[in-house]
């Protein structure tokens, strides 16, 4: 996005900022809308905080070619499958060339490459109806805006000819009970990481997104319009709770915070997985995805993938290895990693 010509930049905001246009293509979506109750499509869904290892696990299972996904050439058009497909397939096909993405950890992308980029479709359904202006909080989806949401993947399940999609998008875990009660022969993956080397990183690329936005304007200005508030300049917390408000106390340039935001989410998404009994919805440790081979091949086999198809390797990334020691809440500390093992052997266990 740092090389994106003016042109371009002018057809990101016409796109998918409010405005006449993209109010026409979400309209035109909702009149889609299928008349069902659940949807029948297989796709795979990937979760969980940003850093947890979600666009690795969207990498390796995008490497099969059996599924299609949402992809950087599609854009800004992601809202018009029609518009997506014409200026993917004769205006933007030409270069394939892949560059490390900014959050300079190692993983190559490039116009194929698959992204969570459908945010744009929730921010103009339901957020409006939201008071999300600096928070995330959990909701649920109306029947009527899932059935247009199965119209949206079920079109670019049809422009690349594929049977179901792949979609990651770091913010589903806030709607997933509405979601995987729809999508019931869909798979849901909520990933995780070891805490206190997930809190690292977020903090790392959160420092680094900042320099960055400071830098090019436009950079911030594109993360909004997708719906990126991950971290940057215009991160938003996700916050479970009111008792969760306390996380404004921490600066959000601190470890503390980032272990205070994987204890609050994570601590959501095991009671929800612990209370409600959803066969379609699986806990993945990514660690073990990085370190143990028969975890791994479970993990594809549960979701009728062969392993031996996926072309990705997995590694554990330098804030696993560094322990260096950083001024944080001992108890927090504590459940953090009490939270984590219970994921861990609930993962194990499925």
């Amino acid at each position: 996005m740092k090389n994106y010509s003016f042109f371009s930049k002018l057809l990101h905001k016409q796109f998918l900022s409010k405005g006449e246009l993209t109010n026409l293509f979400i309209n035109k979506i909702l009149s889609k809308a299928y008349n069902l109750q659940s949807d029948e499509s297989s796709n795979i869904f990937i979760t969980g905080l940003a850093r947890a290892g979600t666009t690795a696990l969207l990498e390796s299972l995008d490497s099969t070619n059996k599924f299609a996904s949402f992809r950087y050439k599609y854009m800004p058009f992601i809202l018009s499958p029609k518009l997506s497909y014409f200026y993917s397939r004769y205006l933007n096909n030409a270069d394939t060339k892949k560059v490390e993405r900014m959050h300079a950890d190692g993983l190559e992308i490039g116009p194929n490459s698959p992204e969570c980029l459908d945010e744009p479709f929730w921010i103009h359904t339901i957020y409006k109806n939201h008071g999300f202006d600096n928070r995330l909080q959990p909701h649920s989806i109306k029947t009527n805006i899932l059935n247009s949401y199965a119209y949206l993947l079920n079109s670019f399940s049809s422009i690349e000819k594929k049977s179901g999609m792949i979609v990651k998008n770091n913010n589903s875990h806030l709607r997933i009970l509405s979601l995987a009660g729809f999508f019931k022969n869909s798979k849901f993956l909520i990933v995780f990481r070891s805490p206190i080397a997930h809190a690292k990183s977020l903090l790392s690329l959160h420092k680094r997104l900042i320099k960055i936005q400071k830098d090019d304007g436009y950079v911030l200005e594109y993360m909004n319009l997708l719906g990126h508030w991950e971290f940057g300049k215009g991160v938003k917390p996700f916050i479970y709770n009111e008792k969760q408000d306390d996380i404004y106390s921490y600066k959000n340039t601190s470890i503390n915070y980032w272990l205070k935001q994987w204890i609050y989410t994570y601590e959501w998404i095991l009671e929800i997985h612990t209370k409600n009994n959803l066969g379609n919805l699986r806990l993945v440790c990514y660690e073990d995805l990085c370190n143990d081979d028969n975890y791994k091949s479970n993990l594809f086999e549960s979701i009728l993938i062969n392993p031996n198809e996926i072309s990705f390797n997995y590694r554990i990334g330098k804030s696993n290895k560094d322990n260096s020691s950083y001024d944080i809440d001992k108890k927090d500390i504590d459940y953090a990693n009490y939270i984590y093992n219970i994921l861990r052997e609930n993962s194990l266990n499925q």
